[in-house]
């Protein structure tokens, strides 16, 4: 595979600017040209040659992509600016797992365009069901209250408000059992996710929602589900 390897790694470079755009050292680039080469060529029950190897790269090179980003951040321990809009632009997917550390270096690079490109990224493919974080914007906020991306904090007014939290409660209100008024009266806390309010111990929370958050309740909650409760005169 190393002959091979060698015979297209000048290709191979032309199409992901390994050594160009990259800047990366020949060492280096003919390592991920080579991880690429492996990768396409497992495809194949035999030795494919190196014409047919070239267009199944240039064929699959929005994939193939992703391939070189992530071992470009698996080799390169602090991206310059130029690799850092090479990698944001690029990643796709392959960002995930570095989104944190790639945050820090746009914001310390002042590359605007590569945190919106981010953002885009954790949003799409790991933000759903997770509150918008209010300094970086990435939908990050955890059910601990802390930005999984930029490490902010959060008030629990804010947490609140980002829920929709009295509208769900109120709607809560409405469709609670008696047995689910008194788990929450006892606990003194409910659940809330992007699909409504939950009592402590519902399953149905941890099916419909795949972020559930602990909000502790208010003076004037417990009484409104007092009220509740009694109003259906049914013991609490």
């Amino acid at each position: 595979m190393d002959k091979l390897a060698e015979e297209v790694f000048e290709h191979v470079d032309g199409i992901f600017g390994l050594t160009t755009v990259l800047e990366l050292p020949r060492e280096l680039a003919f390592k991920i040209s080579k991880e690429v080469v492996e990768l396409v060529a497992s495809a194949y029950s035999s030795k494919p040659s190196p014409e047919t190897l070239i267009k199944r790269i240039k064929r699959d090179r929005k994939t193939l992509f992703e391939v070189v980003v992530s071992k470009v951040l698996e080799l390169v321990e602090k991206p310059t600016p130029r690799q850092l809009e090479y990698i944001v632009a690029n990643g796709g997917r392959a960002l995930l797992g570095e989104v944190e550390k790639l945050y820090k270096l746009a914001v310390a690079y002042k590359m605007d365009s590569a945190i919106e490109v981010l953002k885009h990224v954790w949003n799409t493919y790991r933000g759903k069901g997770f509150v918008e974080c209010p300094r970086c914007g990435f939908n990050a906020v955890s059910p601990e209250r802390y930005c999984i991306i930029c490490g902010y904090v959060v008030s629990e007014d804010y947490l609140r408000a980002a829920l929709g939290f009295e509208e769900k409660f109120n709607a809560y209100l409405k469709t609670a059992s008696i047995a689910e008024l008194n788990d929450v009266l006892k606990l003194g806390y409910v659940l809330v996710g992007e699909k409504g309010v939950y009592s402590p111990n519902s399953q149905r929370a941890r099916l419909e929602n795949p972020i559930l958050y602990i909000v502790y309740l208010r003076k004037s909650e417990i009484s409104r589900l007092l009220e509740e409760a009694s109003s259906r005169e049914l013991p609490i």
